[in-house]
């Protein structure tokens, strides 16, 4: 089994954003998901304890705004990308949670002109 890995995630969002615009916001997350499965004979049977991103939860000036459930199937090191209003210049910060209770958040600043 290769080593488990799970960084703090990293958030892109616009430089210039102007107030009530849709925007994209990245966020990249270094995690080795596997679905501890393996093949044997042909068939897939259980291998090691799977390890994967369980959810993440998206919140903007303290309120949740997105709940993201993920399953083993979430590919290794995803880049998650999703659109969001730009109402207003507030904290932007995303929480993620993997299978065994490990908890990772980052934060940025959305500046709206």
């Amino acid at each position: 089994m290769a080593a488990k890995v799970f960084k703090e995630p990293r958030i892109r969002v616009p430089s210039k954003v102007k107030k009530d615009e849709l925007i994209e916001v990245r966020v990249k997350v270094s995690h080795n998901s596997y679905t501890g499965l393996k093949v044997v004979d042909g068939k897939y049977v259980a291998g090691e304890p799977a390890y994967y991103l369980r959810s993440m939860k998206v919140y903007f000036d303290g309120e949740m705004i997105s709940n993201y459930e993920m399953t083993s199937a979430t590919s290794p090191n995803p880049l998650v990308r999703f659109k969001m209003r730009a109402t207003k210049s507030a904290p932007l910060k995303v929480v993620l949670e993997n299978n065994e209770g490990e908890v990772k958040e980052a934060s940025t600043n959305l500046r709206v002109k």
